[in-house]
């Protein structure tokens, strides 16, 4: 369903359906054991199942996300939030001219989140479209949480890559991770709702740069995970549209 693998036509048909799939992850630190692209090809593996799903093309906005506090190790990529913002606003512009009206986002990087609204909302205010995002980390956390701890390269990771490609797996170059009490009470104060820092480096959460048990799923398990997270995502997309589509304004206001 890679909108740059179809031809022309074949585009042009998919597109004209109506709905699209946008994907972004970031290229950051996961230990000796996972990919600098592990956030990028989770996003891309749900998003692929899907499109798949839904009938509709998939496009990778960019492996590159909003990750400056991962890069004090080398590797580590990142983008300015504004970066994020404008792409995502400018691909929507090429979507909306060849009949896109309902925009989906699937994420995985937490990092990347504030600059999906700001860019959703600029693309929502300026183009004929609709923008859901689905933060697929979130969810895969929340329908199994004693299995998909939200840890940094921990099993729900690994699930993720595995799913996606077993051989980006090396669990044989996993070096000892931070203590998953202390990490995760660190990771809980940035991801607070109420009152929160705003992260800076990642080293305050762990300084061994991860923690969890990447080596506590199977790649079977992992694969019925991400279908799961797939469903889900589809399924709550559906009951989305189906409640704006009930809750539009009618047009022209009320007299």
């Amino acid at each position: 369903m890679l909108l740059a693998n179809m031809t022309q036509p074949e585009a042009q048909d998919a597109l004209g359906r109506g709905t699209a799939v946008l994907v972004t992850g970031s290229i950051e630190q996961h230990g000796g054991h996972l990919p600098l692209g592990t956030d990028a090809w989770a996003a891309l593996t749900i998003a692929l199942r899907v499109g798949e799903r839904l009938e509709a093309p998939v496009v990778p906005i960019s492996p590159v996300g909003v990750a400056s506090y991962h890069l004090p190790w080398p590797g580590s990529l990142s983008i300015s939030p504004y970066t994020l913002a404008t792409l995502l606003v400018e691909v929507c512009e090429g979507l909306a001219s060849a009949g896109v009206v309902r925009v989906l986002i699937v994420n995985w990087h937490e990092g990347n989140s504030t600059a999906i609204r700001l860019g959703a909302d600029r693309a929502q205010q300026k183009l004929p479209l609709r923008v859901i995002v689905a933060e697929s980390h979130v969810i895969t956390n929340a329908l199994f949480p004693d299995e998909m701890e939200f840890t940094h390269a921990g099993s729900m990771e690994t699930a993720a890559i595995l799913a996606h490609d077993p051989t980006l797996v090396r669990l044989g170059g996993m070096a000892d991770g931070a203590a998953i009490e202390r990490a995760t009470d660190g990771h809980a104060l940035f991801r607070r709702r109420d009152v929160f820092p705003v992260m800076k480096d990642f080293r305050e959460v762990a300084a061994e740069g991860w923690y969890g048990t990447p080596d506590s799923i199977t790649e079977e398990r992992a694969g019925e995970i991400i279908d799961a997270v797939a469903e889900h995502i589809v399924s709550a997309v559906d009951e989305v549209w189906k409640s704006l589509a009930e809750r539009a304004p009618e047009a022209g206001g009320s007299s």
